[in-house]
């Protein structure tokens, strides 16, 4: 009996195959796998010890400003004066910039998961481009979300300036946030080495005199905001204290700043592109 199945020339069925349809696959499969690490990036790093900080530093600073309502005449000024530039900007912004910018790639290099990202399909300068922003992601909404409640806990005062400074503030803890990303990769324990560069690059030096001070993301910071806040008349007070801080344009500031996020992120870029992390194992 002759057998009616005739087989197809593997030719043939070559040619069946649209030109490309493979590239046009895999790009869906490589997209929905960057998708997947951002979430899984926010995911991990919400339902981390690091919230538990975050969440903590937060009720601290909103009992300090329930303590400070209760004063007599609360006003704007006062309000950014002593809450948001020594409260917010020079401690609250860069720890929760610490707590999550570090630990985006620094977390997965001390838990030994950083591995399973390099050997990965997604190419490296994607993972690091993912993780950069998740981490904006995570810092910013943190950050803007603690200055949100603190301005609606400060009454008319903390409403009246939460305008003026959201944008400062949004553009200073996603620099914060560039800056401990890169150093996580840089370094094998990137939150100690961020702690310690808060402490004497931004605390320290951040508060000495001449342009010392120009290395650390809140002198920026505190210029968009000075700035801003103008119409409140904020900024240093006396001639000895202004010539001390020496105050560049907030339009100056941000530029620079801008700069600076974008440095930082090519630098942390080709460096976790290049190198080799020998101490996975």
């Amino acid at each position: 009996m002759t057998d009616n199945f005739t087989a197809r020339p593997a030719s043939t069925a070559a040619r069946t195959t649209p030109p490309g349809s493979l590239a046009r696959g895999a790009a869906p499969s490589q997209q929905s796998a960057c998708w997947h690490l951002f979430l899984l990036t926010l995911k991990r790093q919400f339902f981390s010890r690091q919230t538990l900080v975050a969440l903590s530093l937060s009720a601290l600073s909103c009992v300090i400003i329930m303590a400070w309502s209760r004063h007599p005449d609360p006003d704007a000024r006062k309000f950014a004066e002593q809450i948001v530039v020594p409260l917010y900007v020079v401690f609250l912004m860069p720890i929760l910039a610490i707590c999550y910018g570090s630990s985006v790639i620094g977390g997965e290099r001390e838990d030994g998961t950083l591995i399973y990202l390099l050997m990965s399909p997604i190419p490296r300068p994607w993972v690091y481009t993912i993780k950069f922003l998740a981490g904006n992601v995570l810092v910013a909404g943190w950050s803007l979300s603690a200055l949100l409640l603190m301005c609606l806990l400060g009454g008319a005062s903390g409403r009246d300036v939460l305008p003026v400074f959201f944008s400062a503030c949004l553009l200073g803890s996603i620099g914060y946030s560039g800056l401990f990303l890169g150093l996580g990769v840089l370094f094998r324990h990137g939150t100690i080495i961020s702690l310690a560069y808060w402490f004497f690059l931004e605390v320290l030096f951040g508060n000495m005199p001449g342009i010392i001070k120009r290395v650390s993301v809140a002198y920026y910071v505190r210029c968009m905001v000075y700035d801003a806040g103008s119409a409140f008349d904020i900024g240093p007070r006396g001639r000895v204290a202004r010539e001390t801080f020496l105050a560049i344009s907030g339009q100056a500031a941000a530029q620079i700043l801008s700069l600076g996020i974008a440095v930082l992120f090519l630098v942390g870029l080709v460096s976790f592109w290049r190198r080799e992390f020998r101490d996975l194992n």
